[in-house]
């Protein structure tokens, strides 16, 4: 019988998936107290490329040494592999981040939160349709569980009601995070999972950088806290990216996917206590939702699963 290793097994992968989910939270107060520190404007979108760049460049190079350190080679011969990571940090860093960054910074911390938890259920209609992996009554009422959590919460926290420059970013980052999700597992099975990761954030950041100094950002103040802050957004790239990417690498991505909707848990209580926004009934409404639809799906019958 072949030897699971610690991602494998129960206990460590709901402890890790936690972690992940715990960090990712924490990443909606620290990106808005981060740019303020940082003198970048809402309107600066250079500007909020290169900070989001300076972060994931930092967070790939030094995952990149962890891979090293670890006995990984870091040498990738096969031009398939190579466009493969290239295709990877496109989506799962530049493009992720940059509809995140953009639309993040026109929506509450909390409600974008919520928002993004619509991300799992994506990847998990995915990955039913391109590893086959089986769709049931449980998985179908979880989503849509899910779904109706974002809608509850995107049409009663405020009156602004839905923008595409706030919400509609958000929206677009949580079709980069699935898609994401999907190249994970497949460039994985290339690349060593930490090695991966590594070249995405990397090669990711150094395109938000480009893109960024090309339309104009600039750094105009740099504090102790605004460093401290990034170095916040690096570690909590290095921990969520390292973990789940081993997750997903290792685990049927259902079953690890679903762990996303915890960040709206997290990232709501974090932006509640850090930047003081209102935490109202349709928040708890949406998180109820959520919250019920991992429960459905996590949860199995005795017997035989029922199939659609």
């Amino acid at each position: 019988m072949e030897k699971r290793n610690i991602f494998q097994k129960k206990q460590f992968v709901v402890l890790f998936a936690l972690i992940a989910m715990f960090a990712w939270g924490c990443a909606y107060p620290f990106i808005k107290l981060g740019m303020q520190e940082w003198n970048i404007a809402n309107d600066d979108a250079g500007g909020k490329m290169l900070f989001a760049g300076v972060r994931f460049t930092t967070a790939g190079i030094l995952t990149l040494g962890i891979a090293r350190i670890k006995g990984q080679s870091l040498l990738v011969k096969e031009k398939s592999s190579i466009a493969l990571l290239l295709l990877f940090g496109l989506t799962n860093t530049a493009l992720h981040y940059y509809f995140f960054y953009s639309g993040l910074a026109y929506c509450e911390g909390g409600k974008a939160s919520i928002i993004n938890s619509l991300s799992p259920y994506l990847l998990i209609i995915l990955a039913t349709i391109i590893f086959k992996e089986k769709i049931t009554v449980n998985k179908v009422i979880g989503c849509i569980l899910g779904f109706l959590g974002i809608i509850i919460v995107n049409y009663g926290t405020s009156m602004r009601g839905f923008s595409f420059q706030g919400e509609g970013m958000i929206v677009l980052n949580c079709i980069c995070s699935a898609i994401g999700g999907i190249l994970t597992r497949i460039v994985t099975k290339k690349v060593p999972a930490i090695s991966a990761t590594g070249y995405s954030l990397s090669l990711g950041g150094i395109m938000l950088v480009v893109v960024g100094l090309i339309t104009g950002g600039r750094f105009t103040r740099v504090t102790l806290t605004g460093v401290l802050l990034l170095l916040g957004l690096i570690t909590i790239s290095m921990v969520g990216f390292i973990l789940y990417n081993q997750l997903i690498c290792y685990n049927p991505i259902s079953e690890i996917a679903i762990f996303n909707a915890l960040i709206p848990v997290f990232g709501t209580m974090m932006s509640c206590l850090m930047l003081d926004e209102t935490f109202g009934m349709s928040n708890l409404l949406g998180l109820l939702c959520t919250s019920f639809g991992i429960f459905m799906i996590h949860f199995k019958r005795k017997g035989k699963t029922k199939e659609c």
